[in-house]
C-alpha cells in the first residue's frame, strides 16, 4: 500500500466516510508492512494480509514456488494460469470469499482475476483498472504474463463489475472500444492540496527530477540522456529509485559530460511530496509504447503538479489529456527534432517562462487534487450502494 498511493487515498477516503474498510494484501518486508501500518496509524481500516513473504516457512515457499512455476509454464508453453499473476492465488479467493463484504473493490492484476471468481459466487465485485494490464510492460516481460487470463478478467470487470473505475478518460475511451463495453469511471492518480511557498528560487544549474519504484530501461529515460547532448547548458538529473548496477553503470556512461546524473534512495510515501518540492522541474517521461503507458496518466505527473512544479512531458495519448488545459511546462513528443530540443533549451534558460509554468502547474493542481476526485469517487459508491 506504500507502494500504491491509489488504494491508500481511496481506502482513507471511505473510512473518513463511514465506511468498513478492510484492507487485504501480500506482504513482503517488515519494512514495507511498518510503513503501511504508520500510513493507517489513527484510522478505522483493518490491514490483514493472505500471503506474508517475509520468513521462510512451508507457505512462503509454496506461494514462491507456485508463482515460479506457473510463470515458467507460461513463458514455455504458454498455459494460462492465475497464479503468474502474484502469490497466494487461492489464498486471496479463499480469504476474501469468507470476509463476506457488501462490495469488494479489486487493485491490481491477481485481485481483478479474482474479482471475477467472486461474481460467479453471487458477490458484488468493483474494479480499479489503474493500467491497461493485458497491454502493459515490455515484450520481454509479457512472455510470463497469462495475457488472455488478463483480457478475460478486463472484460468482465467492465462488463460485470457493480463500477470500474480508471486513471484517464484517453484509457477509459480505449478499454470501452476494445471490450464494447461502458466506459469506466475516470478517478484521477492525484493528491491531497499542497501548501506552495509564494515564491521559489529555481537553481543554477536547473535541478531536474524523475523518480518511480524501479529506475530501468523503457521509461523514456535513455532517450532523455540522448537529447540532453544537443543542450549545453549545464543541468542536473535527479532520479530517485531501485536501480541495478548494470543499468546504473549504463546512464553514467551514457550521460553528457556537461550535465550531472545524481541517484537517490527510495523514500517514505509521507516524505515523497516534499522530496519532490524541493527540485526545480519534473521529468513526466513515458513512451507511447505499451499502450498502457500511452493511455494512463501516471501518479508522478500529478506529484509534480501537488509540488509546484513546472513539467517536461513526453506527448502521450494520457498526458496530452492532463496537459492541455493549462501547460504547465514543455511537451516533448516522442521523437523531438532539432526544432524542438532548440525550443527546450532556450525554454530552460528563459527563468520568466519557467516562472509562469510554475504558475501553470498551481493553477493545474488546483483543478487535478483529491479532494475533487474524492468527492467523485464517494459519488459512485453511493450510487454503488
Amino acid at each position: 500500500m506504500c507502494r500504491n498511493p491509489r488504494v491508500l487515498k481511496e481506502a482513507l477516503t471511505l473510512s473518513a466516510a463511514g465506511y468498513t474498510v478492510i484492507i487485504l494484501t501480500a506482504v513482503y518486508s517488515d519494512n514495507l508492512l511498518q510503513q503501511d501500518l504508520e500510513l493507517i496509524r489513527n484510522t478505522t481500516i483493518q490491514y490483514r494480509f493472505y500471503s506474508d513473504l517475509r520468513h521462510i516457512n512451508l507457505k512462503s515457499i509454496t506461494d514462491r514456488f507456485t508463482k515460479k512455476f506457473a510463470s515458467l509454464l507460461e513463458r514455455t508453453f504458454h498455459i494460462n494460469n492465475k497464479s503468474a499473476l502474484g502469490y497466494g492465488a487461492n489464498r486471496l479467493r479463499n480469504t476474501s470469499a469468507g470476509l463476506h463484504a457488501d462490495l469488494y473493490i479489486m487493485h491490481q492484476e491477481l485481485a481483478t482475476y479474482m474479482g471475477t471468481r467472486l461474481i460467479k459466487k453471487g458477490f458484488r465485485v468493483a474494479f480499479d483498472l489503474e493500467d491497461w494490464y493485458s497491454e502493459d510492460l515490455l515484450p520481454e516481460a509479457q512472455r510470463k504474463r497469462p495475457i488472455n487470463l488478463l483480457r478475460e478478467s478486463e472484460s468482465i470487470a467492465l462488463k460485470k463489475g457493480v463500477f470500474c473505475t480508471t486513471t484517464s478518460e484517453a484509457l477509459a475511451k480505449k478499454l470501452a472500444e476494445f471490450y464494447s463495453a461502458t466506459p469506466p469511471w475516470v478517478i484521477y492518480n492525484v493528491f491531497n492540496s499542497y501548501n506552495f511557498p509564494a515564491e521559489k528560487k529555481f537553481a543554477s544549474p536547473l535541478k531536474l527530477f524523475w523518480f518511480s519504484q524501479t529506475i530501468g530501461p523503457g521509461r523514456g529515460l535513455e532517450e532523455f540522456i540522448s537529447m540532453l547532448h544537443s543542450i549545453d547548458t549545464c543541468l542536473e538529473l535527479h532520479l530517485l529509485g531501485n536501480i541495478e548496477n548494470e543499468y546504473k553503470t549504463r546512464l553514467q556512461l551514457s550521460m553528457p559530460g556537461q550535465h550531472k546524473l545524481y541517484l537517490h534512495p527510495m523514500v517514505s510515501a509521507d516524505e515523497l511530496l516534499h522530496k519532490i518540492a524541493g527540485f526545480d522541474i519534473g521529468l513526466a517521461l513515458e513512451l507511447s509504447s505499451p499502450p498502457s503507458r500511452n493511455y494512463t496518466i501516471t501518479n508522478k505527473f500529478f506529484q509534480y503538479l501537488q509540488a509546484g512544479l513546472p513539467v517536461i512531458a513526453s506527448e502521450t495519448e494520457g498526458q496530452n489529456e492532463g496537459f492541455e488545459q493549462f501547460k504547465p511546462g514543455f511537451k516533448l513528443s516522442q521523437q523531438p527534432n532539432l526544432n524542438q530540443v532548440t525550443a527546450l533549451k532556450n525554454w530552460l534558460n528563459d527563468t520568466a517562462a519557467l516562472k509562469l509554468a510554475r504558475e501553470k502547474a498551481i493553477a493545474t493542481a488546483g483543478v487535478y487534487n483529491w479532494e475533487n476526485e474524492s468527492n467523485k469517487l464517494l459519488g459512485i459508491l453511493e450510487q454503488a450502494f
